[in-house]
């Protein structure tokens, strides 16, 4: 039998290889900015006309 300070080093251990994985794995799904409209109706009508012609 493994002695109890063994016992709780490895529980530390599995408890902090473990924490986070839940933020990450959204994080990675999700990304992190926000969604955003690029072109607007408003965007588009203070482009310049160089941008307007492409």
């Amino acid at each position: 039998m493994a002695s109890y300070t063994k016992t709780t080093r490895h529980k530390r251990k599995l408890r902090d290889q473990k924490s986070g994985r839940a933020a990450a794995a959204n994080r990675e799904k999700k990304g992190t900015t926000p969604i955003f409209p690029i072109h607007t109706p408003e965007a588009d009508a203070n482009a310049p006309q160089e941008a307007k012609q492409g």
